[in-house]
């Protein structure tokens, strides 16, 4: 593993680390979750190494190596959303032009939400495209809850953590789950998985109040009719999720992002797997996962 360094325009910069394959063939690039770090994604991308993947994991803003201290986390300047898309791309192109090799990108849950606005901003960039753990379009949605997030944050609260917002944008995934022994039961089947999440300071922290207001921007600005319509047709889609995943309504969101791909033209697979929920490449069954994953990569 090492790490990597991704300068922006406006003068600041993102790091993720990269694990390289022996003779690597192809470039993968992952974004990750909400509240995580790249390092979680080390079995994946050691697995992909043996198939000659060289892969790179972006840390977001305020994750992972972007926070230095525990109590930086998910502090987001403004315009953060879409700076992490343009790390992506600028990273992407780097290994375009210096390895030659096919580039793929890959995001989990919010990774996945700003891979789509990947495919928005930088179109026919990339060779194939994963999205795991996603949604389908929720337009209305993501607008009303970014006109809250105007009222609630402000310059005094920006930093600081909001629980109003938290509460209504990841509250109702916990109480998905009945029984269970942890709120944070929904990111997975695997106890061992949801008890490492727990127990890793880097994993779970609180959101602030300026993290909203640009996630939701974000959101709220990428599912309008201007926005989509950037989507080219020509782009290789994998969609996969848990049937059991809350953050895309028990399988049905999966369902409706692949349609929404495939109205556009775009060359679309979707597995949804029994008995899984949120991390999917995190269950104990999580080798089927991935070697669609490889599988889909490898095809063209």
């Amino acid at each position: 593993m090492e790490q990597f360094s991704v300068s922006l325009s406006n003068g600041r910069a993102l790091l993720g680390v990269a694990y390289k394959a022996e003779g690597s063939k192809r470039n993968l690039l992952i974004m990750t979750g909400m509240n995580e770090h790249a390092t979680r994604y080390e079995d994946l991308a050691k697995f992909l190494n043996t198939k000659g993947f060289d892969v790179y994991v972006l840390d977001a803003v305020g994750q992972g190596l972007n926070a230095p201290k525990v109590e930086d986390q998910e502090k987001w300047w403004v315009g953060a959303f879409d700076d992490n898309v343009i790390a992506a791309n600028i990273k992407i192109e780097e290994l375009k032009k210096k390895t030659k090799l096919p580039t793929s990108i890959m995001g989990h849950s919010m990774g996945s939400f700003m891979v789509l606005r990947y495919l928005e901003l930088f179109p026919n960039t990339v060779a194939s495209v994963i999205e795991c753990g996603s949604n389908g379009p929720a337009h209305g949605k993501m607008k009303m809850a970014y006109n809250l997030s105007k009222i609630l944050v402000n310059k005094k609260n920006w930093d600081k953590p909001c629980k109003t917002l938290t509460n209504a944008g990841l509250g109702a995934y916990a109480k998905a789950v009945k029984p269970r022994k942890t709120d944070l039961d929904w990111l997975s089947y695997n106890e061992d998985n949801v008890n490492k999440y727990i127990a890793d300071p880097y994993c779970g922290h609180e959101d602030t109040g300026g993290f909203w207001h640009e996630f939701l921007k974000g959101m709220s600005n990428m599912y309008s009719k201007k926005e989509l319509a950037k989507v080219s047709g020509k782009e290789r889609i994998l969609v996969i999720s848990g049937r059991d995943d809350p953050v895309g309504e028990m399988g049905k969101g999966p369902v409706k992002l692949a349609d929404m791909y495939k109205k556009k033209g775009c060359e679309v697979e979707l597995h949804v797997y029994e008995g899984m929920r949120h991390e999917v490449h995190n269950e104990k069954k999580h080798q089927i996962v991935y070697d669609d994953i490889a599988k889909f990569l490898l095809a063209k």
